[in-house]
């Protein structure tokens, strides 16, 4: 990718949420360590990475549409649309090579996207109610 965009910004997702996911990463490798499935911990820790991933391209390909001037919006949502695509396709390959234990990928990626829209929407909710 050969964007100016900076790898990590203050737009979107504040870095406490990558703080948090890799917190219960370990503590999910942790307790999954303990139970005797260190491959399921492995796994959510990995859906917690692609969702980091997905996380920081979203943002570097809103700030370079945005850059562009007048973004246009087709291009934009094609490149959302080809980024997803590889993400379900990781995803879903973790499924069909580990089979009842892939499904970690899934909640890991579900609990970051969990933990990344919580703290954007909170703000967003305090300057509400403030109103």
């Amino acid at each position: 990718m050969n964007s100016t965009a900076p790898l990590m910004v203050p737009v979107g997702t504040p870095r406490r949420v990558f703080i948090i996911a890799a917190i219960l990463g370990g503590v999910g490798l942790l307790i999954a360590a303990v139970l005797g499935h260190v491959v399921v911990g492995l796994l959510l820790l990995c859906g917690l990475a692609l969702g980091a991933v997905n996380n920081i391209l979203t943002v570097r390909s809103i700030l370079k549409f945005t850059a562009a001037g007048d973004p246009d919006r087709k291009k934009f949502a094609k490149a959302s649309l080809v980024r997803l695509a590889y993400i379900s396709l990781i995803a879903a390959l973790f499924l069909i090579v580990f089979r009842r234990e892939g499904i970690a990928v899934l909640a890991g990626l579900a609990v970051f996207h969990l933990l990344a829209a919580v703290a954007t929407s909170v703000p967003a909710l305090k300057e509400f109610r403030k109103a």
